[in-house]
């Protein structure tokens, strides 16, 4: 009796109203890019972040990868060229990159993901001290990072740090995602 009250109770967080926050591992991570994104180095541990970024009230998964081409688009991919400066020729050779896998009406089925693949030729995405950061509406220091921002928002935000010690920002935009680089101070 006692363990079946206990079972029970490990039971009931599956039952109710749907969890917004799955969990995911690094399989889960790997499946999704077989799926979206073929070609993922098999050896290599994708580096991941979960939050909110779309503000539909579920995780989505952040990942960090280096595609080998550009990603075919589809209804599902699209892809995304946010690191476009000035001065800098155009190019297919990718660098570390960013893709966000979104669930619809949070479900995680394959024919329901949405994946934006930001593609990155430059290298920003590789310097020595970057860390794929994130901060949820949830923590104490989001309003000082989205009040950075050109729009309001109460989604999660992915932090990329700089060299120079400056934040800069993936979000979303009502429809996509964007990157805000601060200007730096003198």
């Amino acid at each position: 009796m006692k363990y079946s009250l206990v079972f029970i109770i490990l039971l009931l967080p599956l039952f109710g109203s749907a969890e917004p926050s799955i969990y995911h591992n690094s399989k889960t991570v790997t499946k999704l890019f077989e799926t979206f994104i073929p070609g993922l180095n098999k050896n290599s541990k994708p580096s991941f972040k979960q939050g909110d970024f779309n503000g539909d009230g579920v995780d989505d998964i952040a990942v960090l990868f280096t595609p080998k081409s550009k990603p075919k688009e589809t209804a599902q991919l699209k892809v995304l060229k946010l690191w476009v400066y000035p001065n800098t020729k155009p190019s297919d050779n990718y660098r570390k990159s960013l893709a966000i896998f979104q669930s619809t009406n949070g479900k995680w089925e394959l024919d329901k993901i949405h994946v934006y693949a930001l593609l990155d030729t430059n290298g920003v995405l590789e310097t020595p001290s970057f860390q794929l950061l994130t901060t949820s509406r949830k923590d104490k220091n989001f309003s000082e990072h989205a009040s950075m921002l050109p729009i309001k928002t109460k989604n999660d935000l992915i932090i990329l740090p700089t060299e120079a010690g400056i934040d800069t920002y993936i979000y979303w935009d009502k429809d996509t995602y964007k990157l805000f680089e601060p200007e730096e101070m003198p």
